[in-house]
């Protein structure tokens, strides 16, 4: 028996629903995204569809600062600064020390971190999530699916 196109596509999907739904299980995150290709676009999708979806009182103010970490890949950040100079989002590279300070200025729509980070470093990031939150900030996270089997999510 060899399959029609349409159950092969029946079947992707299938199969990218299972491994989305997988991943906000590890993750704790309310939205997964498995049909992009590699990190450094799906970092750059994220970014746009948090600039996207911003609430139109955001929009109205002119939030248009997207904070990286500075401990992401370099790929990641080199394919988000492609994006952002398209979309207009000024993207700023700071230290997760920095982030909650400077998203407090006011201009910040969302955030990236990279868990765990470019060197290996893992921390506990709930604080910081939830100070951002708390600024009306949104966080996207660059994770390595095997590590969130073993970190807090």
């Amino acid at each position: 028996y060899t399959p029609y196109q349409a159950e092969i596509a029946q079947g992707r999907l299938e199969a990218l629903l299972n491994f989305q739904t997988m991943v906000m299980d590890l993750s704790g995150m309310e939205v997964a995204n498995a049909s992009l290709l590699d990190e450094g676009t799906a970092a750059a999708e994220g970014m746009a569809m948090l600039f996207a979806a911003r609430p139109r009182a955001q929009a109205k103010e002119g939030r248009n600062r997207f904070l990286v970490d500075a401990a992401v890949f370099p790929q990641t950040l080199s394919v988000m600064r492609t994006r952002a100079a398209h979309l207009a989002i000024d993207l700023q590279v700071v230290t997760r020390e920095a982030m909650l300070s400077v998203a407090a200025e006011g201009d910040v729509f969302g955030c990236l971190v990279q868990y765990p980070d470019a060197d290996g470093e893992v921390e506990d990031l709930t604080a910081m999530t939830s100070g951002m939150a708390d600024l009306g900030v949104r966080t996207v996270f660059a994770t390595d699916l095997m590590a969130m089997l073993l970190l807090k999510s």
